[in-house]
């Protein structure tokens, strides 16, 4: 009986914490530089990381935006660190399982994630949300390589405020794994909105982005 209650307790903290929410978390303003506000809420009792939240306003529409966070491939021009990215499994036209991994500094291994994305769009309120979170997935076994890291909650919010403007919002607990101490994952988390969203503003101007045509709607 003793085993059997353990056992409940650990599947349903782990469920707990794949079922959590950015407004799960008590938010506060961290650092603002350049239209960049990051927000960090308390040390994850269950992992020791510090969650993040990012936000800016890009000066580009929706369906800009959507396109670009859509294109698998593409997406090593702009996320820092990723080295290589596709797609297991595309369940639905807004639902798919991506595979991810970054290059880590040597003597780290790489980072490997499979992530599972799925995204709303609220038409009244023209807002956009995709849920993002890790988990396993038959086509991608862990390669030996690699340390397979775990984003435990992960989510891009995004509003349309005009035709050439967006509220743009992305919340990550991400754990790296592996020999990395704790104190490192969080400095690094900290400072990776400010790269990110800088190399995405840069990659939005770009002249080849294509829109696909599934988006085109999502504006004010």
């Amino acid at each position: 009986m003793k085993k059997f209650t353990l056992l409940f307790l650990a599947l349903t903290t782990s469920l707990a914490a794949m079922a959590m929410h950015p407004d799960d978390f008590a938010w506060e303003l961290s650092k603002e530089k350049d239209g960049i506000k990051i927000f960090r809420a308390p040390q994850h009792k269950e992992t020791g990381i510090v969650p993040i939240k990012a936000q800016t306003v890009l000066n580009h529409p929706m369906p800009r935006i959507l396109s670009v966070l859509a294109t698998t491939e593409r997406k090593m021009e702009w996320i820092p660190k990723l080295v290589e990215a596709y797609i297991v499994e595309q369940k639905s036209k807004y639902a798919r399982v991506e595979y991810a991994r970054y290059d880590s500094p040597w003597p780290f291994h790489d980072r490997s994630f499979v992530i599972s994305t799925k995204g709303r769009y609220d038409e009244k309120d023209n807002t956009v949300f995709i849920d993002i979170h890790s988990i396993e997935h038959p086509k991608v076994p862990k390669n030996p390589d690699y340390v397979r890291g775990r984003t435990y909650i992960g989510s891009v919010y995004m509003k349309g405020l005009s035709k050439t403007e967006t509220f743009f919002e992305i919340t990550l607990l991400t754990d790296f794994k592996g020999n990395i101490p704790t104190w490192i994952i969080n400095i690094v988390q900290a400072k990776w909105p400010f790269k990110m969203f800088s190399n995405l503003k840069r990659q939005l101007e770009k002249k080849d982005i294509k829109i696909w045509p599934e988006f085109n709607s999502y504006n004010p």
